[in-house]
């Protein structure tokens, strides 16, 4: 008897035991999801949950507390806002500025946000009354002014009309920068003959004449021209290529013509 009561006491202990087992591992991915819930709930009220840092780096002339506040991610933003976007963020960013070319974007050191901005260069710049309108290489003109436009960058002068206006900045696009350096100012000059007539005063003391629909593509022939040229002269690029001397006081002048342009 003391026997099968012995033998009746394991069988319960080891029925009690694989209940338990079975509790347990029944219970196990509870426990663990809990515990999950527990970890994000504590890491989401902690200080690693958010940006930590931003910094900026590639920009001269929009400044790195303006791409800050016009960034989406700050100091604070809770990275569950930035994980897997920050493509789309950067994107968002870039089109608060004309200036932006290309903005990047990623998280580096776990928690600080890196922004590499690329800005179109200025090519020249519009005058106005009271100053200088900057031009991007996009064709964009910014409506801020400047006082004392920068050397080696032309300044376009007397477009009333913005078609116009928009039809040179086009064509000036097209120029080689080798040749865009040496040009002082683009000023609008119509003629009866030609409505489109531009005036150029070259930095080495040549003019030159040309229609705004073609001196794109024949001011980069200018190297050569003036190469050739002995005294400083006009270039009248309008129809076909042709020069003359500056006439000066009690000089004669000579009309010469550049073959090959």
């Amino acid at each position: 008897m003391l026997g099968a009561q012995d033998q009746n006491g394991k069988n319960h202990g080891g029925l009690f035991r694989d209940f338990q087992n079975r509790n347990v591992k029944k219970m196990w991915p509870l426990v663990m999801l809990i515990t999950i819930i527990l970890l994000v709930m504590i890491f989401m009220i902690s200080s690693y949950s958010r940006v930590k840092k931003v910094t900026v780096s590639g920009n001269e002339i929009v400044s790195d507390q303006q791409i800050k506040a016009f960034s989406p991610v700050k100091k604070g933003t809770s990275l569950f806002a930035v994980w897997g976007k920050t493509d789309k963020l950067a994107q968002s960013l870039k089109q608060r500025s004309r200036r932006m070319q290309s903005v990047k974007m990623k998280l580096v050191n776990f928690n600080q946000v890196k922004i590499k901005v690329e800005e179109y260069p200025t090519i020249g710049y519009l005058f106005v009354h009271g100053g200088y309108q900057p031009i991007l290489k996009s064709g964009v003109i910014i409506k801020g002014k400047v006082l004392n436009p920068k050397a080696g960058f032309p300044v376009l002068k007397k477009f009333q009309n913005p078609k116009k206006l928009r039809r040179t900045i086009k064509q000036y696009r097209r120029i080689s920068p080798p040749v865009r350096a040496v040009m002082n100012t683009i000023s609008f000059s119509p003629t009866k003959s030609n409505p489109d007539r531009i005036f150029i005063q070259m930095s080495d003391g040549n003019k030159v004449y040309a229609s705004i629909s073609t001196f794109g593509d024949k001011m980069d022939y200018y190297p050569s021209i003036s190469s050739k040229l002995k005294v400083k002269s006009v270039i009248n690029l309008e129809v076909g290529a042709y020069s003359y001397p500056i006439p000066q006081k009690q000089t004669s002048t000579k009309t010469t013509s550049v073959q090959g342009y």
